[in-house]
């Protein structure tokens, strides 16, 4: 009886002590779903400072790391602790193949995964995870990836949101939204209070524009919603209402300012809240005293907060200056297109090198991932050199419209053409205007400057070349008469002018001089010269 209890007692202690584990682990994890990196690692360490030889805690100290992107970092952990029995744990085997993705050694990676399936007998789920997990990095595998992680999916008694998660997150690095939307909404019917599929689900949905605003937004609320301390849904929401509603900007940021990570990140946010609030001054103050009290530590973007307020205040030598600080301290994913375009309308006012203005565009466009931003951007840089009359940049960025959009508009051909034509390149203002009239056959525009570009190509009519274009021009515009009597006129006094000078047929010319008459019957001109060629005509023939 007594070994009974004692067996009992063993058995309730180890549940105890396994329980706690799990909840200590699960609680770092916590950290990492926050983004409070430097918390989830000191968390971590101070679990495996306590057990050294526990596989699971070495790995998730490893992640910690590689969450906060620092792999270098992750790979000197497993290194230290990956020693004896823990150099073939499956677990760490992945991590390990995880840094060498980070490394650029794919094989090798693949190599550690594979042997980590064997080892686990294929029929552990967290190993397949870490697998999924791994692919994430630059340089991994998703389509393999999502492979393992649907072999997870199969094991019996599956049930774990986070096989759905990193599954989306995968199918997100592939492009694949619709897949990466699917995943997640598994990860909701295992876990349907799981904050994260939830705000993932958003985010999709927010690169998508404006018009899913009301989709992101309820997946973002509905995230808090789940976990009032979920500060990546809070931080979404502080940015999204920052430059539309200050009031609410400011409550979603105190809300976030409550859970999130104490550092020069989170006093870079409450800066630019001056700027939200219209006082650019106070901005520029406060970034100012960030930089000087935080000094290498300071959050590069308070530089671009400087940049913002300086261009608010009409000052574009300091807004030029500290973008381009900016830009020179910035890592790539704190850049986003608009950042660009603010400099370039900054070196614009400071005059700038035109190529240095259009190179900022350039990068604009490249930044942005959604098709209808790029056009947007690039009709703002070609609206802008037109401005300027910088012709020839903005006729490129006509160009470079209608060249991003799958089916340019008849507007687009518009604009291109004539920004050619204005340049004098009469032979590409043709060109545009040609496939204007190809795509837009019923409209009169493409007809009317296909035939005004080939005139200009072609001033001595030797070549005749617009005398058919002309000719197309008055056919199309005949349906309106009254509307189109300008182009009437002008289309058919060129042809009575190009078969009396050049060809010598009266006849032919006061048939076109006649189809001016018929719009315009007290035309001196045409009367004029359909008098002169018509006594030109009745008058004998000259003696040979």
């Amino acid at each position: 009886m007594m070994r009974y209890l004692k067996l009992v007692n063993l058995v309730v202690l180890l549940t105890i002590v396994g329980t706690g584990f799990s909840q200590t682990v699960q609680e770092g994890r916590r950290f990492m779903h926050v983004q409070r990196h430097r918390a989830a690692k000191e968390h971590f360490q101070k679990m495996v400072d306590q057990n050294p030889t526990n596989a699971e805690f070495i790995y998730w100290l490893s992640q910690a790391y590689f969450d906060h992107e620092d792999p270098k970092g992750a790979d000197a952990v497993l290194d230290k602790y990956m020693q004896g029995e823990l150099g073939s744990n499956p677990l760490l085997l992945v991590a390990k193949g995880q840094a060498e993705i980070a490394k650029n050694k794919a094989a090798d990676a693949r190599q550690r995964f594979e042997t980590a399936i064997s080892l686990s007998k294929g029929k552990n789920v967290e190993v397949f995870n870490a697998i999924g997990k791994a692919n994430l990095e630059k340089g991994g595998d998703a389509a393999y990836g999502i492979e393992k992680l649907k072999l997870a999916t199969a094991i019996k008694g599956f049930k774990d949101p986070f096989t759905y998660i990193i599954m989306g997150d995968l199918y997100r690095g592939l492009m694949n939204g619709g897949e990466a939307v699917k995943a997640y909404e598994n990860a909701l019917m295992v876990d349907p209070k799981n904050p994260i599929a939830r705000h993932k689900i958003g985010k999709i949905y927010l690169t998508q524009g404006a018009e899913q605003r009301d989709i992101f937004l309820g997946k973002f609320t509905d995230a808090v919603a789940d976990d009032p301390a979920f500060t990546p849904a809070l931080y979404d929401l502080y940015v999204f209402y920052f430059s539309r509603d200050v009031n609410k900007a400011t409550q979603y940021f105190n809300e976030y300012k409550k859970y999130a990570e104490p550092g020069p990140a989170l006093d870079y946010e409450e800066a630019s809240l001056q700027f939200a609030a219209g006082d650019f001054k106070n901005a520029i103050v406060k970034a100012d005293n960030l930089l000087q009290t935080q000094g290498a530590n300071a959050d590069t973007r308070l530089y671009r907060l400087k940049a913002y307020s300086f261009d608010k205040l009409g000052d574009s030598v300091q807004a030029l200056a500290n973008m381009e600080t900016f830009f020179e301290k910035a890592k790539a994913d704190q850049i986003n297109p608009d950042n660009y375009v603010i400099a370039a309308m900054n070196a614009a006012k400071t005059k700038a090198d035109p190529a240095k203005v259009d190179n900022y565009f350039s990068k604009a466009v490249e930044a942005d991932t959604a098709q209808v931003n790029k056009i947007d951007l690039a009709r703002r840089a070609a609206d802008f050199f037109k401005k300027s009359g910088q012709l020839k940049l903005s006729a490129d960025w006509f160009i470079k419209v209608m060249t991003i959009k799958p089916k340019p508009s008849n507007l687009d051909y518009y604009n291109a053409g004539l920004a050619f034509y204005n340049l004098q390149d009469f032979v590409k203002s043709d060109s545009l205007f040609t496939l204007y009239k190809t795509n837009y056959p019923k409209e009169n525009v493409g007809y009317l400057w296909s035939f005004r570009s080939k005139r200009n190509i072609d001033t001595s009519m030797a070549l005749g070349i617009a005398v058919p274009a002309a000719m197309e021009l008055v056919q199309v515009t005949e349906v309106d008469k009254v509307k189109f009597k300008g182009q009437i006129i002008e289309a058919s006094g060129y042809l009575a002018n190009y078969f009396a000078n050049m060809k010598t047929d009266y006849a032919t010319s006061i048939q076109w001089f006649d189809k001016i008459l018929e719009v315009d019957p007290t035309n001196a001109d045409a009367l004029k010269y359909k008098d002169i060629l018509t006594k030109r005509l009745a008058a004998p023939a000259p003696k040979k």
